[in-house]
């Protein structure tokens, strides 16, 4: 595990920046309509916006996500380097790994609010 130490402290430092980074992203997507940007376009998209941002990335689907993946970065860490070092590095590394895809299906998530907020708004999105 010597060896393993600093590419799984790099790895989850990487990771707790990517999750990060994505505090406020996908709910100030902005997608292509076909049509004017009007006023009320700008309105409808200020509040499609605001709706996305209650999609939290501290929901239960991350929580599960991340849960899971500690779980078997623990035992595969523990199988691969027979120690409890190797258990705790795993469970770290598998519980970020876990947050951040459950973080990205939040953000497809959020995204997916606004384009269908929008087009339940009357617009034409098509991108």
């Amino acid at each position: 595990m010597r060896n393993q130490k600093p590419s799984a402290l790099m790895a989850i430092a990487c990771t707790g920046l990517v999750l990060s980074g994505c505090a406020n992203t996908a709910s100030g997507y902005r997608p292509i309509v076909d049509g004017y940007q009007d006023e009320v376009y700008h309105a409808d998209l200020a509040d499609c916006q605001a709706l996305a941002k209650t999609k939290r990335y501290d929901n239960g689907e991350t929580k599960t996500a991340a849960l899971a993946g500690a779980v078997l970065g623990g035992a595969v860490g523990a199988i691969e380097d027979d120690s409890v070092e190797g258990a705790i590095a795993g469970v770290l590394l598998g519980g970020l790994i876990g947050a951040a895809g459950g973080a990205a299906d939040t953000r497809t998530d959020r995204k997916d609010i606004v384009i269908r907020c929008m087009d339940g708004r009357g617009h034409a999105v098509v991108g």
